[in-house]
C-alpha cells in the first residue's frame, strides 16, 4: 500500500478511499427509497479468505470491485469488526451460532476424523446449539444456504447432519458439505472426488470459475420461490480461497496487473466474484426485493497464508490462522434501504462475528436464545456507535508455527491480549492507539497485562477438553 496508504488505516478506517483516490459518494443509489419492509429479507454474503485491503474500497489498487464497492456507498461500514477465530470452520461457527466457538470443540477447520481428534475439533457443528436459521426459520422466514459450509460433512466424514438440521429449508453447497451440492472438475487434490465417494447428493460437476455463478443462479431462484414471505439467505463464496482457477476470460481481464502470474490469477477471480455479486444485486432489484433486503458483507477471515501470497490484510499484522489483527480484523458492511444512512462509516464500535445471531434476532423478532455471546449491535447500524461492550475472546488451534502468534486471545476495550494456554508467550496492545500491533505494552501496562491475563486464563479453563475418539463397539 505504501506509507501513505498505510497512514490512512492507522487512523482505524475513519475515511476509507477506494483505488480511484477519492471518497465514495454519501447519496443513496435511489434519491427516494420507498417506505422499508417492517420485516426485511436478509442476504448474508461471507467471502473466503479476503483480507481487510483486498476490496478497492479498502485500497486495492490493483483492480476495482465496484460492485461491492456499491454496498458500502448505499450502506454503511464498520471497520472494527472481527471474526470469531482466523480460520474457517471456527469463524463460520460463531456467526451461526453467537457463540465463541472454541467453547463447542470449533477450534480449526475441520479436516479428517484423524487431524480433527489430534486437535481437538468436532466432526461438525452440534446442530442442537442455537443457530441462526433456525431463529429465523422460528420467526416466519424462508431459508436457504449456497455456497461453502464447512460445518460438517467432506473428506472421510459422511454422517455429518446436513444443512437441514440447522433450520435450512433448502441448500446447495461444495465438497465442505452433504446434500445438494457442486463439485469441481479441475482442483487437483481429491477433495471433490472423496466428496462424491460419500454420497448424501445429488452432486453436480463443473469446472470452479463457473461455481459461483451456480450459486447465485441457485439464491436468486430460491428468492424468486420465496416472495410470499420474508427470506434469509446464505451465500458463502469460495474464490479467494486457493486453488484459484480463473476462466480463460477471466484470468485475460487481469493478466499482467499482479506482480506474478499466481497474482494474476488471484485477482481475476476476485474481479469475476465482483461481477457475480453486481449480477446477485441486478437480479434483487428486478425482482423488486432488493429495497426490502439487508445485506451483511463480510469475510471469514485473513488473506491466505505465505509471506509472498496474494491478497492483503494492509496495514495489519497477520494473515489467516494468526490471532493478529490481519488473521481476524474485516471490512463489515451493512446496507439496508431506510434504515442505514448511505455512506456511514463507525470506526467506533468493537464488533466481532457473534453478535449477527442476536443483532439479526432483534431486527427480525426472533427470541434471543440463552447462553450466546454476542450483543446486539443494532443501534451502531442505525447510526449510535457502541461505547463499550463485554470482552471477545479468540482461539485457534495449530502445530507450531510461531511467526503466527500465540493461540488464545481477549479484546477488552482498547487492549487486546494475546498468550498461550500457559500464560507463556503474551503480548499485549493498546489498539487504537496501535492497530498494527507493534508495540508490546506489557512493560508499561502491567496492571492490564495481569488483569487481562487473568481473565483469558478464566477463560481458557472453562473451555470443553478435547473430545474423546469414539470407542469401536466390541
Amino acid at each position: 500500500m505504501g506509507a501513505a496508504g498505510a497512514a490512512l488505516f492507522a487512523m482505524l478506517g475513519t475515511a476509507i478511499v477506494p483505488a480511484h483516490g477519492f471518497a465514495p459518494s454519501l447519496a443513496p443509489a435511489d434519491a427516494a427509497p420507498r417506505a422499508p419492509a417492517p420485516e426485511p429479507n436478509i442476504l448474508f454474503i461471507l467471502i473466503d479468505d479476503m483480507g481487510f485491503a483486498d476490496l478497492s474500497l479498502t485500497g486495492n489498487k490493483l483492480v476495482a470491485t465496484p460492485n461491492i464497492d456499491a454496498l458500502a456507498r448505499d450502506g454503511m461500514v464498520m471497520t472494527q469488526f472481527y471474526d470469531a477465530a482466523p480460520i474457517c470452520s471456527p469463524s463460520r461457527a460463531g456467526f451461526m451460532t453467537g457463540r465463541f466457538p472454541a467453547r463447542d470443540r470449533f477450534v480449526t477447520y475441520i479436516d479428517g476424523r484423524k487431524r480433527n481428534r489430534a486437535f481437538g475439533q468436532a466432526d461438525w457443528l452440534d446442530p442442537s446449539l442455537p443457530v441462526l436459521p433456525r431463529l429465523m426459520r422460528q420467526a416466519g422466514y424462508a431459508t436457504g444456504h449456497f455456497g461453502k459450509w464447512h460445518l460438517g460433512g467432506g473428506r472421510d466424514i459422511g454422517d455429518a447432519p446436513l444443512p437441514s438440521a440447522y433450520g435450512f429449508d433448502e441448500s446447495y453447497t461444495q465438497w465442505e458439505g452433504l446434500g445438494p451440492r457442486v463439485l469441481p472438475t479441475d482442483l487437483t487434490n481429491r477433495l471433490g472426488q472423496q466428496s462424491a465417494e460419500l454420497g448424501q447428493g445429488p452432486v453436480e460437476w463443473l469446472p470452479r470459475a463457473k461455481i459461483t455463478g451456480r450459486f447465485v443462479d441457485k439464491t436468486l431462484d430460491f428468492v424468486g420461490r420465496s416472495k410470499d414471505r420474508p427470506w434469509f439467505a446464505q451465500l458463502w463464496l469460495t474464490d479467494m480461497h486457493t486453488p484459484w482457477v480463473p476462466s480463460a476470460e477471466q484470468l485475460a481481464a487481469t493478466k499482467g496487473k499482479g506482480a506474478t502470474p499466481r497474482e494474476d490469477q488471484f485477482l481475476a477471480v476476485l474481479v469475476a466474484m465482483d461481477a457475480e455479486i453486481g449480477r446477485l444485486i441486478d437480479g434483487l432489484r428486478q425482482a423488486g426485493e432488493l429495497d426490502d433486503t439487508l445485506i451483511v458483507f463480510t469475510s471469514d477471515n485473513g488473506p491466505t497464508i505465505g509471506a509472498n501470497a496474494p491478497g492483503s490484510a494492509a496495514p495489519y499484522r497477520g494473515r489467516k490462522a494468526s490471532l493478529y489483527e490481519g488473521g481476524i480484523r474485516q471490512p463489515l458492511i451493512i446496507r439496508w434501504p431506510g434504515h442505514i444512512a448511505a455512506g456511514g462509516r463507525d470506526a467506533q464500535s468493537v464488533a466481532q462475528a457473534v453478535d449477527l445471531l442476536p443483532t439479526l434476532a432483534a431486527i427480525t423478532g426472533a427470541p434471543t436464545p440463552a447462553g450466546i455471546d454476542g450483543i446486539d449491535m443494532s443501534a451502531a447500524w442505525r447510526g449510535r456507535p457502541i461505547a463499550s461492550r463485554p470482552d471477545i475472546y479468540s482461539h485457534i488451534a495449530r502445530p507450531g508455527g510461531e511467526a503466527f502468534g500465540p493461540l488464545y486471545s481477549i479484546r477488552s476495550g482498547p487492549w487486546k491480549l494475546l498468550m498461550n494456554a500457559d500464560g507463556g508467550s503474551a503480548e499485549l496492545y493498546n489498539i487504537e492507539d496501535d492497530p498494527r500491533e507493534q508495540r508490546d505494552r506489557q512493560a508499561d501496562a502491567p496492571a492490564i497485562a495481569a488483569k487481562l491475563s487473568a481473565r483469558l486464563s478464566k477463560w481458557i479453563a472453562g473451555l470443553p477438553p478435547p473430545a474423546l475418539p469414539r470407542r469401536r463397539a466390541m
